[in-house]
């Protein structure tokens, strides 16, 4: 049975690019991401509003299908991505991009190991804002700044309220917490170190 180590971070606190540098060094690793599952993100920012005031249960974020396939690939099935359409072998290690860590109730019990990155709102904010600047650029989308301020706006609204209560649930139950501050291969080396110790020094996964 593969062992699951979920990433977790704030928006702009470099999850995807923090699993792919560690997905090359550990060797033999799948990888899932939430952000490819989850339903959130395509309704109306009243919900997250409506979300809050009704408790704000991690929970209730909506995800089809992600438990089923993480399910199946920590038992060492093949899933298909449902962004890329692609087979996802399974792997000794499955790392899953899960901004939730174990806060979300139907993929918790998949989960052996948590890594927070703690990053500050305001740097994680910044870091999103140039990279979205960049795209915008890339793609010569004079409407992008349209959306950029809609999301400005909706971040003053509700966003860094979330965010500050992912810091604070998700965070607090990590197996690891990494300093987001720090060079990116500091952080990789220091997820490493755990992990050699996590998963065993007899596993092959670490090239």
């Amino acid at each position: 049975m593969s062992e699951v180590v979920a990433i977790a971070a704030p928006i702009g606190g470099g999850k995807t690019s923090f699993v792919e540098a560690l997905a090359r060094a550990l060797g033999d690793a799948a990888t899932l991401h939430f952000d490819r599952y989850e339903a959130e993100t395509k309704k109306p920012v009243s919900r997250l509003t409506q979300w809050m005031k009704d408790g704000a249960d991690f929970s209730a974020f909506e995800a089809p299908n992600l438990a089923r396939d993480l399910k199946a690939l920590r038992q060492g099935s093949p899933i298909v991505d449902p962004l890329t359409h692609r087979e996802v072998l399974p792997a000794e290690v499955i790392l899953f991009e899960m901004p939730l860590g174990r806060e979300h109730a139907e993929t918790a019990p998949y989960i052996d190991f948590v890594i927070w990155i703690d990053v500050p709102l305001d740097i994680a904010l910044a870091r999103k804002i140039r990279e979205y600047i960049a795209w915008f650029r890339e793609e010569k989308n004079p409407d992008g700044w349209i959306w950029l301020d809609t999301f400005v706006a909706n971040y003053l609204q509700v966003f860094r309220e979330v965010l500050v209560l992912q810091a604070e649930r998700v965070g607090r139950r990590a197996d690891l917490v990494l300093d987001g501050r720090n060079p990116p291969e500091a952080l990789l080396q220091s997820a490493l170190d755990a992990l050699r110790v996590r998963i065993g020094c007899e596993r092959t996964v670490f090239s």
